[in-house]
């Protein structure tokens, strides 16, 4: 993707990246988007991970690891964004989130909150996938730990 647009790479230009045959390509996925979905379960694994060792305990520690996780990622998501792909990783947090929720929360929160759940996470991921399309324009110029603070000061602000 960094050479050509996502929508113009074939199967054929994977494989030989790959040092694959087509016949390898085609017994490990369907099409080039299983592929793509199998890149963000990958990355998406790293980022729960990463969730994992720094055991957040209130919303903003999550909010904040998803950030300079992006951060740390951030030629990727300029790939993702020229490519028009920036929708599918948003898919993948939503997917994902549900994961981090229950790291996080009690078995006891998951219950009580399982049918509000998708409606709390989409609102939640959401808000993250806008903020990140908005920092992805602006070049990510501000560090994720400024953005966060500025964040939380404003929600916390009376004045909001």
């Amino acid at each position: 993707m960094e050479q050509y647009d996502y929508r113009e790479i074939t199967i054929t230009q994977i494989a030989q990246e790959a040092g694959l045959s087509r016949k390898t390509f085609y017994r490990l996925f369907k099409e080039k988007e299983e592929m793509l979905y199998f890149f963000f379960e990958k990355l998406f694994n790293e980022y729960q991970m990463q969730v994992k060792a720094r055991r957040p305990e209130h919303y903003w520690d999550v909010v904040q690891c998803y950030f300079d996780f992006c951060e740390e990622r951030k030629e990727l998501l300029f790939l993702l964004r020229r490519n028009n792909l920036l929708g599918v990783f948003f898919e993948a947090s939503y997917q994902y989130s549900f994961a981090v929720f229950s790291y996080v929360r009690s078995a006891e929160t998951v219950d009580v909150y399982a049918r509000f759940l998708p409606y709390l996470l989409a609102y939640s991921v959401g808000g993250m996938y806008s903020m990140v399309l908005k920092w992805v324009e602006s070049n990510m110029d501000i560090p994720s730990a400024v953005l966060i603070e500025k964040l939380k000061n404003g929600f916390a602000s009376p004045d909001f």
